[in-house]
């Protein structure tokens, strides 16, 4: 088993304003495209906001959750090579390939409601 490289708090610190950076302009996009692409996009929007919730965290915590995680250790690659990073994206593509990715309008609609209620608190 190969070893994985190991990272500082500064390295660690850039992957999440990078990580964060690339949301918000996923969020600029949702703005400026409108509601019915948004509405389009939901699948995709709420993957990113479950993605993103592990880089919300206090910076030990995510370095402790993702430092063995492979997939996300590549995002300091992109910050070696280019910006802006595409971590959620390629997680998004990953993702969307699963059998069991398709979940119901209702599903969906449940989900959308729970983070509006989680984040009105």
């Amino acid at each position: 088993m190969s070893k994985l490289p190991t990272y500082n708090e500064q390295q660690w610190q850039r992957a999440v304003d990078a990580v964060m950076q690339e949301y918000q302009a996923y969020l600029d996009e949702l703005h400026e495209q409108g509601v019915d692409y948004t509405i389009k996009n939901a699948r995709k929007l709420l993957i990113y906001q479950d993605l993103i919730a592990e880089w919300q965290h206090k910076l030990p915590t995510v370095i402790s959750d993702l430092e063995d995680n492979k997939f996300a250790l590549t995002i300091f690659n992109e910050i070696k090579t280019h910006r802006p990073t595409t971590l959620l994206q390629r997680a998004y593509e990953d993702m969307s390939s699963w059998s069991n990715f398709n979940p119901l309008p209702i599903t969906l609609w449940l989900q959308l409601s729970e983070d509006a209620t989680i984040s009105q608190y």
